[in-house]
């Protein structure tokens, strides 16, 4: 009984000991395998942190310059990384750039997301955010591999031990040993596993750790050049990105945005901007091809003019316009005298193609000073251009600037009145001079600012044609005119500009709406002779074709500056409107009678009628009967009002 005791109590120490000892080597494995997990993990995550902020700074100055074809450039260009499977860019909240790669579009098991802030440059003011998402499979396969040969390990030294229960306490100190070791375990650092020389189970536990250790940190090498690469090709990216967006790509020399970075390193200097003059006929006769060559021969001509000076940098804005920037401004008398030189020396310049000569004129705007200087060089540039003169230099006395400002603030002011729907048209009556009855009305735009009041067309509609909302409330005049007009028995007239004829997605709109209304035989659209009607084909296309649908024309402002009586001729309309300008001294002026009686005269051969604008008083209303004006219209018989008293 005591020997079958003692052999029970053996094996129970066997099996305790062997136990334990199972136990140990289990729970070593686990952490060695959650240490390595965790080290792949954040090699991964680093990496794709590193080419987030790699790209960062890029993305940032593309969204605050609103190049999101560089930012497209930039994810097409990462996610020809296999490990990159997609890339996000938020403004606001809302996407403006996202791109996936096929395997993320086919489904992914998992991936890494990394998430960063974009700042707007030299700011901290949050512009948006990237979205980057990173493939896990490297990261997978090597904790497989990593967890198939721990299993292996551990398969082994579990027969092992169950084979040589009796060597238990023996074999448990060197683990130990090799645990403790284990404990400051690093992927980018050796350890020394002791017992490796051993020719037991212990030495060979050691070797295959060693064995190990040595694969992990052959990949940690293999991955450090890896992102030595990445960042290398990310430099390198960025360098070429650098250099597009600061060189002009037709001519090589620095951009508008290199002279603006080149500016704020200076704390003086002066400026000239050089506008080729009707550039764009050049392109027109000869072909784009030829004005970039122009182009290029050009700008080579001014680099050897100024090549030996190196205090001027030249730059090429785009286009037709050139900058030469002086670090060192000269005196003001030699700048000028400089810049006469150079307008004196382009004129001479010539150019072939072929046989044929080609010459350029230039206008030079110039600021004598650095704060503003690319601005204010705007301005005065355009002001020669307006005066018809060779160059200017700014002056506080151009006033441009504030001119700019209210212009900008009556864009504003168009735009909020659009979208709140303070467009409005009123109504005047035009009247007949021989039964006194109103015969149709002409629909006038007004605004209604934010204090409710009424803004005459006047102070906004030369601005709403500079900034492209002319036609938008060309369109909310003629669909509210309709609609008005739509169940009452009154014509009404429309005033429509050349442009808006000429305007194709205009000329639709209008056909549109007056069939959908089916005024088509009460309205009358008046087109401004006062801008020169030039394009007598599409205009008389358009005539033709409102009028088939019963629609009627008349030519508005007629006698203001110059009349050209061929468009009566030429045009098939039906009312002639007398410009105001000829009709507000006519009781006194004879000249104008003499004008205004021989376009009557000419108007009833044609079987046009007249109609008098700007009658403002019983004598001027009673001369324009006499010569037998049709029908009168002024403030005198009646002011535009919002609702007709029909």
């Amino acid at each position: 009984m005591r020997n079958k005791a003692a052999g029970s109590l053996s094996s129970r120490i066997v099996l305790s000991v062997t136990l334990v000892s199972f136990f140990i080597i289990l729970i070593v494995f686990l952490v060695v395998e959650k240490i390595n997990k965790e080290a792949f993990y954040n090699i991964e995550i680093e990496k794709a942190n590193i080419i987030v902020r790699t790209i960062e700074p890029l993305i940032a100055l593309n969204i605050y310059l609103d190049m999101s074809s560089k930012t497209d450039m930039i994810a097409l260009q990462l996610i020809e990384n296999p490990n990159i499977l997609a890339l996000k860019v938020l403004k606001n909240g809302k996407t403006i750039n996202e791109i996936k790669s096929k395997e993320y579009e086919n489904g992914i098991e998992s991936s890494f997301v990394v998430e960063k802030n974009i700042f707007r440059p030299n700011s901290k003011k949050k512009v948006g955010t990237i979205i980057l998402t990173y493939s896990s499979k490297n990261y997978q396969e090597l904790t497989n591999k990593y967890t198939q040969l721990t299993v292996s390990l551990f398969l082994f030294l579990s027969i092992l031990f169950l084979l040589l229960g009796l060597y238990i306490k023996r074999l448990l100190l060197p683990l130990r040993q090799i645990a403790t070791s284990l404990k400051n375990y690093s992927p980018n650092k050796e350890i020394n596993i002791p017992f490796a020389e051993a020719h037991n189970e212990i030495g060979l536990i050691s070797t295959a750790l060693n064995s190990m250790q040595q694969n992990i940190l052959h990949y940690s090498k293999n991955q450090q050049n890896i992102n030595h690469y990445l960042e290398e090709r990310v430099a390198e990216k960025t360098l070429e990105l650098s250099k597009q967006l600061y060189t002009n790509n037709l001519t090589g020399l620095p951009n508008r945005l290199s002279l603006l970075k080149k500016i704020n390193t200076f704390s003086d200097g002066a400026l000239i901007i050089i506008n080729i003059d009707d550039f764009k006929e050049i392109n027109d006769f000869f072909g784009q091809k030829v004005g970039d060559t122009i182009l290029i021969k050009f700008s080579m001509r001014l680099k050897k003019m100024f090549l030996e000076d190196e205090n001027i940098i030249l730059k090429h804005f785009s286009g037709d316009e050139f900058a030469l920037f002086f670090v060192q401004k000269p005196p003001l008398d030699e700048l000028i005298e400089m810049t006469q030189k150079l307008i004196f020396d382009v004129e001479k310049m010539i150019f072939f193609h072929e046989k044929n000569e080609i010459s350029l004129r230039i206008t030079v705007g110039g600021v004598y000073q650095i704060e503003g200087a690319l601005e204010k060089a705007d301005i005065a540039l355009k002001s020669a251009k307006k005066k018809g003169i060779s160059y200017q230099f700014y002056d506080e006395k151009l006033n441009v600037e504030g001119q700019y400002k209210n212009n900008m603030e009556w864009v504003k002011k168009l735009k909020t009145a659009i979208n709140l729907d303070k467009i409005i048209p009123y109504y005047q009556p035009i009247f007949d001079n021989k039964s006194g009855k109103i015969v149709s009305c002409e629909c006038l735009i007004r605004l209604i600012d934010d204090e409710n009041n009424i803004v005459s067309p006047s102070q906004f509609l030369s601005i709403a044609k500079k900034s492209r909302l002319y036609y938008e409330l060309t369109k909310i005049m003629i669909q509210k005119s309709c609609h008005y007009f739509e169940h009452l028995d009154c014509d009404f007239s429309v005033n429509l500009s050349v442009e808006d004829i000429l305007n194709s997605d205009v000329a639709r709109y209008i056909k549109k709406t007056i069939e959908e209304y089916n005024v088509t035989h009460k309205i009358i659209f008046e087109i401004l002779e006062s801008e020169g009607i030039e394009n007598y084909e599409e205009i008389s296309d358009f005539i033709k074709e409102m009028k088939a649908l019963g629609c009627r024309i008349a030519i508005d402002d007629f006698g203001s500056g110059y009349s050209n009586f061929e468009h009566l001729l030429k045009l098939n309309i039906d009312y002639i409107k007398i410009d105001g300008s000829l009709i507000k001294n006519l009781e006194t002026d004879t000249n104008a009678q003499v004008i205004v009686e021989t376009i009557v005269n000419f108007a009833k051969k044609l079987n046009i009628l007249t109609v008098a604008e700007f009658v403002h008083n019983e004598a001027v209303s009673i001369k324009v009967k006499e010569l037998q004006v049709d029908r009168t219209q002024g403030f005198f018989l009646a002011e535009p009002q919002e609702q007709l008293p029909l």
